[in-house]
């Protein structure tokens, strides 16, 4: 049951509502859950053939395109209507956007690798904000619309940035038209104009499976970036955003930003608890079966069980007399197999070692995560590390690559950390409550000395 009515107008109230939806009516495809997230609605792909035959997008060169799952097929279609594509890099923190053009003679297949994350980060160029570039369509995700044109992302506000910069580049004005697909629960009668701000970026058309809705007459989009919006932290967490407030006091604007730091995004949870509370449960109750703080008839509490096995040793073995004829060789195997395994250890680890050109270090990874849960998520996004050093108990772990450069590259081209590190941005790992809104940290490092080096083609 939904108490939407009761809760406080909200943002994050229609977020919530739609999301639910969503979910309880199975209207989404993976990337899941979808909260938190642009959903990747059923019917993306029938909305995505809609909206290219609309003449704004058969008209268009240059199309600013968001790069989330439910997006993809309009990618696809913009590379084979032979139109430039700019894509945001994930976070915005390593850059702005990333250029890919069409490639002449390109299959379909190509294509609908070129129009996913990895082949985007992959055949994509580096476009900073002195670029003179001038887009003539920008479509945008959403959660929800409204029929008169408000549009909700997910909160974080990277879209609403995104569109702040274009236009403070001149890439875009005014005139410049914004569409977005969604499903047809998505589009609501009406949203509160209250609860948009200056910054809020409104759409002038809606495209679903079933319908083209044009806004009329449309809302004023936002004219530059508002710097008494953002906070100092912030700004230095993008070096984009850096490098227009320095191109903006040149040209001797005061630039004031916000005193008081408030722009901390707040992950909620969203699922329900009631599995791992479960699982908590039934952890004790095996517990308790163990005979932990089990009494005995006279009342006194038998000493607690440990449900771990003894650790094997290098003691001679007993078997009821003390001259047992086989504890030598017993010994001797057990000391020769730890010698052998050591010999192989330090083998593997000198070869890899060699054959690192960098590493990259994930922290913030959840206690419960498997090294096959981040084996998962790397594959989904098209990133493959020679060699993992798995460190989970300790929360973290390093990524081990080598031969990044194609083969036809100079020895002068540099190595692609950045599309890499920017590849890895939200990742997750795991569907378990505790994973559900923990981002994985990811930054360079050098190549370590493995404590355990697993092969990522193992299982």
């Amino acid at each position: 049951m939904l108490y939407f009515l009761a809760q406080e107008v909200t943002k994050h109230s229609f977020r919530q509502k739609v999301w639910d939806y969503l979910m309880k009516n199975e209207l989404v495809n993976f990337p899941l859950p979808v909260y938190d997230r642009i959903p990747n609605f059923k019917g993306a792909a029938e909305a995505a053939l809609r909206l290219a035959e609309l003449e704004e997008f058969k008209n268009a060169k240059i199309i600013k395109i968001n790069p989330d799952k439910q997006q993809e097929p309009v990618r696809f279609l913009a590379l084979e209507a032979n139109k430039e594509i700019l894509v945001p890099i994930p976070r915005l923190r390593s850059g702005l956007f990333l250029h890919v053009t069409p490639v002449a003679g390109a299959s379909k297949n190509e294509l609908t690798t070129l129009s996913k994350i990895h082949g985007l980060m992959e055949a994509g160029k580096p476009l900073g904000v002195d670029s003179k570039i001038k887009i003539d369509l920008v479509i945008m995700g959403s959660v929800c619309v409204s029929r008169d044109g408000y549009r909700l992302g997910k909160g974080k506000g990277f879209a609403d940035l995104e569109f702040a910069m274009m236009m403070r580049m001149g890439a875009v004005t005014q005139d410049t038209v914004v569409m977005t697909t969604v499903h047809d629960c998505q589009v609501l009668d009406s949203l509160p104009p209250e609860i948009f701000k200056e910054y809020d970026v409104p759409v002038d058309i809606i495209v679903t499976p079933t319908q083209t809705i044009v806004v009329n007459p449309k809302l004023k989009k936002p004219s530059g970036i508002i710097w008494h919006m953002l906070s100092e932290r912030r700004i230095k967490t993008m070096q984009v955003l850096q490098q227009l407030k320095e191109m903006d006091e040149k040209e001797g604007k005061i630039v004031t930003l916000k005193e008081e730091d408030s722009d901390v995004e707040i992950q909620k949870p969203y699922r329900n608890r009631s599995n791992y509370v479960k699982s908590k449960k039934h952890f004790k109750t095996r517990k308790d079966v163990s005979g932990i703080n089990d009494a005995n008839e006279e009342g006194e509490k038998q000493p607690i069980k440990t449900r771990f096995p003894k650790r094997r040793t290098n003691n001679k073995v007993k078997s009821g007399n003390d001259n047992n004829v086989f504890s030598d060789e017993v010994e001797e195997k057990v000391e020769n197999n730890d010698k052998s395994m050591q010999q192989r250890r330090k083998n593997l680890r000198q070869k890899s070692k060699t054959q690192v050109n960098f590493s990259l270090k994930l922290s913030n990874i959840p206690s419960g995560a498997r090294i096959r849960d981040l084996k998962n998520a790397l594959s989904e996004r098209g990133v493959k590390p020679n060699e993992i050093t798995w460190l989970g108990y300790r929360g973290i772990c390093y990524l081990h690559f080598n031969k990044l450069r194609r083969n036809n590259s100079s020895p002068e081209q540099p190595i692609q950390v950045d599309s890499i590190m920017a590849n890895l941005q939200e990742l997750r790992i795991g569907d378990s409550t505790e994973n559900m809104n923990c981002f994985i940290v990811v930054e360079p490092a050098k190549p370590i000395s493995r404590i355990e080096v697993t092969d990522v083609t193992s299982v």
